[in-house]
């Protein structure tokens, strides 16, 4: 038996209702009389995603129908996630007037902020909030609503991360994958904050051509990150960071203050070039000239996402160049040095540059410090 849906925000962007419902259907027009939809807001803060409330402004929509209970119950999950439920409504369609189903506020869950807009929403998050639907359905098997309004940041994050994930690096070398290479049967998220843990079972294409027996896998789930090694080609010095890290220090090392290449998180609206330049400020107050293209790589693909772009920064480092940074809310104490070349090299030689973003970056700057000194070493 088929359902009837109004929808007026995310929901009536095709993109995204076609990832929740699982296929494209039918979209008509309609309007719905006695609300207006807000900027959904909690603890202050608006959310990128609207909520109706009462008015006399009336709101355009669509409407479509459902075909099955399996996607009826993935509306309903899916909007439940938000702490929204089902209501019947009398929208006006294009045959006249149509009994549906549209989801509303739970009473006390949202706050309401400004004016909604579709097409502003579409061109800032459309694209991300598409690719975060299969996060957000797979948290709801596992988180409960307060624990998935905690993850949001974390999963545009992810989504922002997929989206630049489709730009696969060459395949001159290794094999190319195509569609039905991996088939993914369970996918769980057993822990869920600044990370996840996800469980997959799944089987992958062998090079046989057969595909595997089913295994099971677990993946620690992290951010796209951005890591850049300050460099100036005038005075031929680099910038190095130094700071407390709970890897080491959960791994046992006697000593968890490492010398690093600044780095940092790729927010959801940003590019990586974008967050290099703004983590050199955060980090260390230091301005950059030019970014100069490193690499890119999977830091420990066996177990963790966490894809990373590096640069050589250029920049002035006169002796005050950086100052001590990093943010206190994120509990970040950071402390710059300024070293020569010749003793950033005897640094990675005795194994005191012992992680894998500034040895990367170290490594780089070696291969190519005569052209970039030939390039840029003018006063």
């Amino acid at each position: 038996m088929t359902k009837t849906y109004f929808f007026y925000g995310t929901l009536s962007y095709p993109p995204l209702l076609e990832r929740v419902l699982g296929r494209m259907p039918n979209m008509r027009p309609a309007f719905l009389d006695g609300y207006e939809p807000r900027v959904a807001r909690r603890n202050g803060e608006d959310l990128p995603f609207p909520i109706l409330v009462p008015s006399d402004l009336g709101v355009p929509g669509i409407l479509i129908d459902t075909e099955t209970p399996e996607e009826d119950a993935r509306l309903y999950a899916y909007e439940g996630g938000y702490c929204l439920h089902a209501c019947d409504v009398s929208a006006d369609g294009i045959g006249g007037t149509v009994r549906a189903q549209v989801f509303l506020p739970d009473e006390g869950a949202w706050q309401t902020g400004g004016a909604w807009d579709l097409a502003d929403w579409a061109e800032t998050w459309g694209e991300l909030a598409t690719e975060a639907v299969e996060d957000t359905m797979a948290s709801l098997q596992d988180l409960d609503f307060d624990q998935i309004y905690d993850r949001r940041e974390a999963m545009m994050v992810r989504a922002a991360a997929r989206v630049r994930a489709r730009e696969t690096g060459p395949a001159t070398l290794r094999r190319s994958a195509e569609r039905g290479d991996i088939v993914v049967s369970d996918r769980r998220m057993p822990y869920a904050k600044f990370f996840s843990v996800e469980d997959y079972r799944l089987q992958f294409r062998k090079f046989s051509g057969a595909l595997s027996a089913p295994m099971e896998r677990a993946v620690f789930v992290s951010c796209d990150a951005a890591v850049v090694l300050p460099y100036d080609p005038v005075r031929d010095r680099v910038l190095l960071i130094e700071q407390f890290r709970v890897g080491p220090m959960a791994r046992g090392d006697g000593n968890p203050w490492l010398l690093e290449a600044i780095a940092g998180r790729v927010d959801p609206l940003e590019t990586p070039e974008q967050t290099a330049l703004r983590e050199a400020q955060e980090e260390a107050h230091l301005g950059l000239r030019k970014l100069v293209p490193a690499a890119q790589y999977y830091s420990s693909p066996g177990a963790k996402s966490e894809y990373v772009y590096s640069y050589i920064g250029i920049a002035d480092l006169t002796d005050d160049a950086a100052a001590p940074g990093g943010l206190a809310e994120e509990g970040e104490d950071i402390r710059p040095h300024l070293v020569s070349f010749d003793e950033m090299v005897a640094l990675l030689d005795a194994g005191e540059l012992n992680n894998s973003m500034v040895v990367i970056c170290a490594q780089a700057l070696i291969r190519h410090r005569d052209a970039l000194r030939a390039e840029f070493g003018q006063a």
